[in-house]
């Protein structure tokens, strides 16, 4: 007898434990996304010396989105990490490398796991997970051996899960640490006088984007082996009329079709970048003909 996916409550689905936390968070993410590109096409004009005043009031108004974004997701992480632990305590398990069953658990900053041994080794904050979901730096943790072995992440998927949880992390530390320090120049009124820090800028485009991707891999492979977790496994969610050729087609042609808006995106938006704010543009051109009558008529 299978089993078939039916919505018997909309509410319940849309407003179930982690949807809204997950909501916020993607949110938040976007936000970010869209500020530090303002912020870099902005940094970019600065340094080039074009568009500087429309460039400089762009950049502020970005700054301010980027700060309290990377702040407020600070505050939507540790939010869907307290549910994460409540419903999947096999995936934070995984984000942590935290094997014991029921003990303290460590906060790594960087490191490895050892699924041989059972331990993770590396440079951590003692108790650092149990006080962030407990407020107790004693407080035992559920850890992946509270798990059954076929129903947790396996070694390759936790040792994955672990790399890219903290490179999540160490994103949105940095984008957190770039975005107060330009605030406190802002405050100082230097912002603009480090060359080094618009070059920073120009290039921090990238890091939301790289904390958004790992932090996607994080969430689906640290739910392995589930889809639906506790009740669908991804080994049972395969479509029985599909296969493995049809399988590999679409896969290979959604690939080809994603890499060539990926390359789109990037002419159009090179381009768009490169030609500026067309109404400063024109601005100049005007403010340049008025000069030049000015000096040809000098009596009008």
């Amino acid at each position: 007898m299978e089993a078939r996916a039916e919505i018997t409550d909309f509410r319940a689905m849309v407003f179930n434990p982690s949807s809204m936390d997950r909501l916020i968070h993607v949110v938040i993410a976007a936000f970010l996304a869209g500020a530090f590109l303002v912020l870099s096409v902005n940094a970019f004009y600065i340094l080039k010396n074009r568009f500087t005043e429309t460039a400089k009031a762009g950049f502020k108004i970005a700054l301010v989105f980027a700060t309290f974004s990377s702040l407020l997701q600070v505050l939507s992480g540790d939010r869907s990490a307290k549910v994460v632990a409540k419903y999947q305590p096999a995936k934070l398990a995984s984000f942590e490398g935290h094997y014991d069953s029921l003990a303290r658990a460590d906060m790594y900053l960087f490191g490895f796991t050892d699924a041989e041994r059972q331990k993770t080794k590396g440079v951590s904050i003692p108790g650092g997970l149990s006080f962030l979901l407990s407020g107790n730096f004693s407080e035992p943790v559920k850890g992946l051996n509270a798990v059954a072995e076929n129903d947790r992440p396996g070694p390759k998927e936790v040792a994955f899960v672990f790399q890219t949880y903290h490179i999540m992390i160490a994103l949105g530390v940095m984008m957190i640490a770039l975005t107060l320090f330009a605030s406190l120049l802002w405050w100082r009124k230097k912002i603009f006088n480090y060359r080094w820090l618009m070059i920073m800028f120009v290039f921090s485009v990238l890091m939301p984007q790289m904390a958004n991707q790992v932090g996607w891999y994080s969430a689906e492979v640290g739910r392995q082996p589930w889809i639906v977790y506790g009740l669908l496994r991804t080994s049972e969610g395969l479509t029985r009329s599909l296969h493995e050729g049809e399988i590999l087609f679409s896969l290979i042609l959604f690939s080809l079709v994603y890499c060539a808006l990926f390359l789109l995106f990037i002419y159009m938006m090179n381009k768009k970048i490169q030609h500026g704010y067309h109404d400063e543009e024109v601005a100049e051109a005007s403010s340049s003909s008025v000069r030049k009558v000015a000096v040809v008529n000098p009596s009008k």
